[in-house]
């Protein structure tokens, strides 16, 4: 019947109540409870199990989207209620308690719902006890309680327990019933959610509680929002024969998943503990397999992350096939955790990755890969922790299928990541097993005993090994980062990348191209005590570049240097030595108690002290046959300084000025008897100016180091000319000019090669007299900042943007003489200082290099052929010139490390070129132009070009 009435029938009321667990039974019951949609819902009474079944025909017939079903009295139900299909009904007990006698299977199709509140109750009776779920709809107990509940199978569709609900229920039958079943059966898809603060569910009995027990079933239990489930027997993911998938979620603080036992025997498993969640077992803990053969189809993926979430074992921690990761602040807890131990049978394969802040892997006793494959990654903080600290972490066995690997930082063959720690009294590593370092630390101290005869991969990172690991005789191997032995490392060392360093031992050695040494750290010995074989390897040693007593790394080897497949490249790096005569046997740089194999070692890049370089030499000078190495200077000076010879000599090219033809173009134009300045024409008085110049040169000269250097110039400069007098002998104008330059400069020597490219900025001034008897007077002063990188082809970069000063200062007079019609002549001469300095450096070599000479004075003298062409608004004027030039000074000098060493440039030298200027609109715009060639007539030469524009204002 339908009324629209609840608790005995107050109209438009409803009341729900939360019970407890009645006493005196076996099992707790299962209750849910949900929320009435507030539009279109339809109330029903029942008093009975007929009526009941009654409106709940009635109910599904109700063109309402959601119903209500109120029970005025208790009673009990002796057959499965009818299916609920196509809405949502809630079936509420109120203040009653809704009973049965028989199995209770709620039957929910898919896109329906059944909702149960209040108080339920079972027999008590195994078989009768049974509450199930089918259908792919979904069952909601909300706000329940309940007791006399044997097992709880949920066959398809979802389940939802929330609201606070308190259910008991259980079996303890031998094992032979599951009281948790989900997806049970072949093919079936089932889930069940427990939901909030306050929800539980307890399975007081002994049997299983079972997911994905049927074949190619897919089953998930999630436990959120502090919601708990206790039980007592085991969680049993898949069963022996099933091949299905099953997820389990345990997540926010207070979410709980209480066991007896945890195994996942077969199938695929996902384990999901995060955000506070926990997991309690007090008995095993077993993912992928349990036994020999039963764990050879299951995988299983496992997560413990986030502050908070835990997984503790009361007893072992058994991992057999697929990985666990315990991450941001998770921590797992175990007595024995055993990864990858099976005694026999298919062979394991699980990795575990401890890694974050706070996250950790706790263990009475931690056994890593003693059968099948087995990985430990500890990164970013990460820790493992084995008895305290007071047991050691067992990597490996001597079974054949044995493969461990211990990872501190990424695991082999992925990204380096930050290291982790372990805790423990010493590493126990099989033959089999491995400890790779693939970590960004810049100094990770990794100072745990480890004894056994396995391997040590260096492959990223800065690991340190300070104390003595005598009980290691297995293979170290440094393919990347550094490896730095202050103690005494046992077994072999192969180097094949990275680099080995330190002030300790290490056992036999092979050193392999692309593998570096570096003994000490800094200056310091490293002990191979045996045999060094020379691979092709590199010797870096750090030195205090002077004389015999010099401070320096040392290499001893205790047996025999081989020559394997190559000779050992050194480098060698001064640390601020400036040079010093050795007058004994030099400078010691590896020592070989045995037999020392010639051509074992060569030197690959310049040893320089001060300004000269030193040489590697076997064998000492009071002990012929000792068969050590050692760094002698000899007399040949260091391909570096003949940059440094023309560094100033480079500038000065860039500093010097030019000519006033070359300036400002042709300012002279004939009248009938004598020569008038048009610079200002009829235009005006004031002149804008720009040019552009390239030059080309190759100079040679008398050179300490037999240098000379081929450069390209480039100039752009602008400047205003105004009239500042004028009388009836002349004109005189005045002016400004700023200027951009840039040179680059290859530098030849035998000695080696370098390059030096400078760049200018500056400006200047101008005074000029244009006399009307054809006389004119000009003179030039500039100023510029340089700024300088250097190099040597064979060391690289030896100073960038030095900075320097540039200054020059110009007289230059002639005389245009008319020699006939539009043909005139001009002699001239000028002289020009221009001096340059640089900042003092010290280069990578650690010399101090300094100026001692930059300066120049310069003559020309020369002759121009002019010809002048046309009248009117436009004109043109052509020329040709001839120079000698001559340097006066000695060229320049720089002090290196002590050594002076000079450049001076050949003195005398010639240049021919053209030139000419174009004017039109009155004179108002010109364009002029030359071209010049030079030459020393003893090798030096060049040319030079310049192409600028003249406006009148």
């Amino acid at each position: 019947m339908k009324q629209s009435c609840a608790n005995g029938g107050a109209p438009g009321t409803q009341s729900t109540s939360k019970y407890k667990l009645l006493s005196g039974v076996c099992i707790a019951a299962l209750a849910m409870g949900g929320t009435l949609p507030a539009a279109r819902a339809a109330n029903f009474v029942a008093s009975n199990q007929t009526e009941l079944y009654q409106v709940i025909a009635d109910a599904q017939a109700s063109p309402d989207a959601a119903s209500t079903i109120m029970l005025t009295s208790s009673f009990q139900i002796t057959s499965p209620p009818p299916a609920i299909a196509g809405k949502a009904i809630t079936i509420a007990t109120g203040a009653n308690t809704l009973s049965y006698s028989s199995a209770a299977v709620f039957n929910v199709a898919s896109g329906a719902s059944l909702t149960l509140s209040g108080q339920i109750q079972g027999t008590g009776s195994l078989n009768t006890g049974l509450l199930s779920k089918v259908g792919g709809g979904e069952l909601i107990i909300n706000e329940a309680a309940g007791s006399g509940i044997t097992t709880i199978s949920i066959n398809d569709g979802h389940t939802l327990i929330s609201g606070g609900s308190d259910v008991t229920f259980g079996s303890s039958a031998g094992g032979t019933v599951s009281q948790l079943d989900i997806a049970g059966g072949d093919g079936q898809v089932a889930s069940l959610t427990l939901s909030g603060q306050g929800t539980r569910l307890v399975a007081t009995g002994t049997d299983p509680n079972d997911l994905s027990g049927g074949a190619g079933s897919q089953s998930t239990l999630t436990i959120e929002n502090g919601a708990v489930y206790t039980t007592t027997g085991g969680i049993r993911v898949h069963t022996p024969g099933s091949q299905g998938t099953a997820t389990i979620n345990v997540m926010g603080e207070g979410s709980t998943l209480e066991a007896g036992g945890f195994t996942s025997t077969n199938g695929t498993s996902y384990i999901y503990v995060r955000d506070g969640g926990v997991v309690d077992i007090t008995g095993n803990t077993s993912f992928g397999g349990v036994g020999n053969l039963s764990f050879n189809t299951a995988l299983v993926t496992a997560e413990v992350s986030g502050e908070g979430s835990r997984w503790d074992s009361g007893s072992t921690i058994a991992m057999y096939q697929g990985s666990l990761s315990i991450l941001g602040g998770g921590v797992m807890t175990g007595t024995a955790v055993n990864i990858s131990t099976s005694p026999g049978g298919v062979l394991p394969n699980f990795s575990v990755l401890v890694s974050g802040d706070g996250s950790v892997l706790n263990g009475t006793a931690v056994t890593l890969g003693t059968r099948g494959k087995g990985a430990l990654t500890l990164a970013d903080d990460g820790r493992v922790v084995v008895n305290n600290g007071n047991s050691a972490l067992v990597v490996g066995s001597v079974h054949a299928s044995s493969h461990a690997a211990l990872n501190i930082g990424g695991a082999v063959g992925q990204a380096a990541t930050g290291a982790g720690t372990l805790q423990a009294s010493a590493i126990t590593l099989a033959a089999s097993a491995e400890i790779n370092f693939n970590h960004t630390e810049t100094g990770y101290v990794f100072d745990l005993p480890i004894n056994g005869s396995g391997a040590i991969n260096q492959l990223a990172g800065r690991t340190i090994f300070n104390a003595n690991q005598t009980g290691f005789n297995g293979l170290t191997s440094v393919h990347g980062g550094m490896l730095v032995v202050n103690g005494v490392l046992g077994g072999i060392m192969d180097v094949r990348g990275g680099v080995l360093a330190g002030v300790g031992s290490v056992g036999n050695t092979a050193n392999y191209a692309g593998g570096t040494i570096a003994p000490g750290n800094s200056i310091g010995t490293l002990t191979v005590a045996g045999n060094y074989t020379s691979n092709g390897g590199t010797l870096l040693i750090e030195a205090v570049l002077g004389n015999d007593a010099s401070p320096t790394d040392l290499l001893a080897i205790t047996g025999n240097s081989i020559l394997g497949t190559g000779a050992t490249r050194i480098f060698v790096t001064n640390l601020g030595g400036a040079g010093a005569e050795t007058t004994g046997d030099g400078i010691k740089i590896v020592d070989v108690a045995g037999t020392s194999a010639a051509d074992a070692f060569v030197l690959a890049g310049p040893a320089i002290g001060g300004a000269y370089l030193y040489g590697l030499f076997q064998n000492g000078i009071a002990d012929p046959t000792d068969g050590d190495w050692y760094l002698r200077m000899t007399d040949t000076l260091a391909p570096t300084v003949p940059v440094y010879e023309n560094y100033p000599i480079v500038l000065l090219g860039l500093a010097e000025l030019p000519t006033l033809q070359q300036r400002v173009g042709d300012r002279y134009w004939p009248g009938a008897s004598e020569a008038t300045d048009s610079a200002g024409g009829e235009a005006g008085p004031r002149n804008f100016w720009t040019r552009i110049e390239g030059a080309h040169g190759h100079v040679e000269g008398v050179s300490t180091t037999g240098t000379s250097y081929d450069s390209n110039r480039y100039l752009v400069q602008a400047g205003i000319d105004g009239l500042f007098a004028e009388t009836g002998s002349g004109r005189l104008i005045g002016g400004i000019n700023a200027q951009y330059g840039r040179v680059n400069a290859d530098i030849g020597s035998s000695l080696g090669n370098g390059t030096n490219a400078t760049v200018a900025y500056g400006g200047g001034a101008t005074l000029t007299w244009y006399g009307s008897n054809g006389i004119y007077v000009d003179g030039q002063a500039s100023v510029s900042r340089l700024s300088s990188d250097v190099a040597a082809d064979t060391v690289g970069k030896l100073v960038d943007g030095n900075q320097g000063l540039g200054y020059a200062f110009s007289i230059e007079a002639g005389r245009k003489l008319s020699v006939g019609g539009t043909w005139s002549v001009t002699p001239q001469a000028q002289l020009a200082y221009t001096s340059v300095d640089f900042d003092d450096f010290a280069d990578p070599f650690g010399a101090k290099v300094s100026l001692v000479a930059g300066d120049s004075l310069k003559g020309r003298i020369g002759l121009a052929l002019d010809y002048d062409a046309g009248g009117g608004a436009s004109r043109s004027h052509v020329y040709g010139i001839a120079n000698l030039t001559y340097e006066f000074l000695d060229g320049t000098a720089v002090d290196v490390a002590g050594t002076k060493v000079a450049f001076e440039p050949d003195s005398f030298g010639a240049e021919l070129g053209i030139g000419g200027t174009y004017r039109w609109a009155g004179g108002k715009y010109a364009l002029y132009g030359e071209a010049l060639a030079s030459t020393s007539f003893e090798g030096s030469h060049g040319f030079k070009g310049t192409v600028g524009f003249n406006t009148a204002f």
